[in-house]
C-alpha cells in the first residue's frame, strides 16, 4: 500500500487531499498543528471521517517542534505533501517564524 505524508492534512486543503487518497486506497498520515488561526473545531470536523479509515493516522505537532516530529517516527513515505504553514498572509509576515 502506498504511503503518504500531509502536512497541514487536517486543513481545508489538506483535508481533501486525504479524502481523495484514502478512497484510491493509500495509506496517509497527517501531521498538523492545529494551528487557532482558524477555529480548531473546523480542523477537528475535518480530519472526523478520517479517524476511523484502517489507512489513517493524525500525530499532532507543529513542525518547529523536533521532538513533535520524532513522533512521526521510522516510517517510510512513498510521497510528502507539505501543506503545513501559517495561516494569512498578515500574520506570516508580520511574524515569519511565530
Amino acid at each position: 500500500m502506498t504511503h503518504a505524508l500531509v502536512t497541514g492534512g487536517a486543513g481545508f486543503i489538506g483535508s481533501h487531499l486525504v479524502d481523495s487518497l484514502l478512497a484510491d486506497g493509500w495509506r496517509v498520515t497527517v501531521f498538523d498543528n492545529f494551528d487557532p488561526f482558524y477555529d480548531p473545531a473546523i480542523k477537528e470536523r475535518n480530519v472526523a471521517p478520517h479517524a476511523t479509515h484502517p489507512g489513517y493516522a493524525l500525530i499532532r505537532g507543529d513542525l518547529r517542534d523536533a521532538a513533535a516530529v520524532r513522533r512521526l517516527g521510522d516510517a517510510t513515505y512513498d510521497v510528502v505533501v507539505h501543506l503545513g504553514a501559517r495561516a494569512g498572509a498578515r500574520p506570516s509576515i508580520a511574524d515569519p517564524v511565530g
